[in-house]
């Protein structure tokens, strides 16, 4: 039998009393202890990353997500006031913005949500011009007068730029489906917002006890409409002043034989003051095409 091998040299790790640093010991020819700095343990805790710069970083992520689809709701709102709904798609969108497609249907899934989407848009931007300012006048046929001379400023602009409420109605009156409904939905609600300020005009004293709020709401709407057939279609002059004209022929037609001390006598025989100058400066303009192909 050959020499005896040697046992092989192997470390152990002990630890001193109250001193964490790790203590190697091998068995070698010459024992001896090696004691390494490096590997000092920690007495106390690593502090745990924070998630601070995470949630900041999402936060500024959505910020900006949101100012990229407004961004794409403001050019499909410009395109389908010239196109109407059925002109949008993500395609034109996206030409419009300088974006993909990919990037814009990541913030739309799909046609028909950028429409409704532009429907809900129009829809705010037109209480925010139009219901919001009159409201916060007197109650009565002052808040009458003021919802109308609001409509009439806002229209004035559409006869160039286009009607989404009606532009959409003919396109989807026979179309059931979600655009169509959240098309009827802003317009039900502004007509009932219309209603109720008539409503109130008759509370306060300001039109007959027996004047007809619903008859009086069907023919102020149809001034609308008549408007902007006239005006954006036939481009007839004077359109603006007959829809005016038509509004005091209601107003006077269902108030009382003596208009309450509440309405200025002025603006009860006048004309609309905020209106007035729309009617005098607007000139009919030929129809302005699209810069889509």
């Amino acid at each position: 039998m050959g020499p005896a091998r040697a046992p092989v040299p192997h470390a152990t790790i002990f630890w001193n009393r109250g001193y964490p640093t790790p203590r190697f010991a091998c068995k070698i020819a010459r024992p001896f202890v090696f004691k390494s700095p490096l590997l000092r343990m920690p007495t106390d805790p690593l502090p745990l990353p924070t998630a601070a710069p995470k949630r900041a970083r999402a936060v500024a992520g959505q910020a900006k997500g949101q100012q990229t689809r407004a961004a794409i709701i403001d050019a499909a709102l410009a395109l389908a006031a010239q196109l109407g709904l059925e002109g949008l798609s993500i395609g034109a969108v996206a030409e419009a913005t300088g974006m993909s497609k990919s990037g814009v249907f990541a913030h739309f899934g799909s046609r028909e949500e950028l429409q409704i989407s532009v429907v809900r848009e129009y829809h705010q931007r037109f209480e925010e011009e139009v219901f919001f300012p009159a409201v916060a006048g007197p109650r009565g046929l002052p808040r009458l007068r003021a919802l109308f001379a609001n409509w009439m400023r806002r229209t004035s602009i559409e006869i160039e730029a286009g009607c989404i409420y009606i532009s959409g109605a003919v396109e989807f009156d026979d179309r059931p489906g979600p655009v169509r409904d959240a098309l009827a939905s802003s317009v039900r609600t502004w007509l009932a917002a219309l209603h109720r300020a008539v409503v109130l005009a008759k509370k306060e004293g300001h039109l007959r006890p027996d004047a007809d709020e619903q008859q009086m709401t069907f023919e102020i709407h149809g001034l609308i409409l008549a408007l902007h057939y006239e005006a954006r279609f036939l481009q007839a002059p004077g359109s603006v002043a007959r829809a005016l004209a038509g509004f005091e022929r209601i107003v006077v037609a269902h108030q009382p034989l003596q208009v309450p001390s509440e309405v200025p006598l002025s603006t009860a025989e006048g004309a609309l003051p905020n209106a007035v100058g729309v009617a005098a400066a607007w000139v009919p303009a030929p129809a302005v095409r699209s810069p889509i192909p």
